[in-house]
């Protein structure tokens, strides 16, 4: 073996052993809750001993912030890619809605235990979600924009300006998070890309 590759090959491993149990961590705190989830718990669901476990992660605390920060890592991914769709104006709405709310449905608020997981980021000592969400809000902003400049969106023909029709319309996709299923969910989001946009058309 060449110098350094063993290095590199011990890094790759705790790199992934990381994953798994990021892995394993989230898939127990949507089922179970994050109050009733011990790291035993996670040990165990994870293959690793509990002593490894702390290893990567000194308290449950730090470990939920990490699933939180590799989830908003990975919602920017999506509406970065979602921002470099050529699609027509409404496709291309309603991927970066899917890329930020989809997602977020997906992998929490499908969870039965959805409101103590969001509870529980809200304590964490930042908000991790700020920066996706405001790259999130610049793209549709930009698209909005965008629309107007084609002459395809007139905000100001609804009495609004374009911060504010990106407002309303964010504020909207929010209550698609009711849904039953992720089925349902994608339907009332993509039915209200279609109905503000049919209001916000020139």
């Amino acid at each position: 073996m060449a110098k350094g590759q063993g290095a590199a090959a011990q890094k790759t491993t705790a790199s992934d052993k990381r994953d798994v149990i990021l892995t394993a961590a989230l898939d127990l705190f949507r089922q179970y809750g994050y109050r009733r989830t011990s790291m035993e718990d996670i040990a165990r669901a994870a293959a690793v001993a509990k002593g490894t476990l702390y290893l990567y992660f000194k308290s449950k605390d730090e470990l939920f912030e990490a699933i939180c920060r590799s989830l908003a890592d990975q919602i920017a991914a999506g509406v970065t890619a979602a921002q470099a769709l050529d699609l027509p104006l409404e496709a291309k709405l309603t991927a970066l809605m899917e890329a930020k709310f989809g997602f977020a449905y997906r992998w929490v608020l499908s969870s039965p235990h959805a409101a103590e997981l969001i509870d529980s980021s809200h304590r964490l000592k930042g908000d991790v979600f700020e920066p996706v969400t405001q790259q999130f809000r610049q793209a549709v902003l930009q698209l909005v924009r965008e629309g107007t400049a084609r002459g395809e969106l007139d905000p100001k023909a609804a009495g609004l300006s374009q911060e504010a029709a990106v407002e309303a319309l964010i504020a909207a996709a929010y209550g698609a998070e009711k849904a039953p299923d992720e089925a349902a969910f994608r339907t009332q989001l993509a039915a209200i890309v279609r109905l503000t946009l049919r209001g916000l058309r020139a």
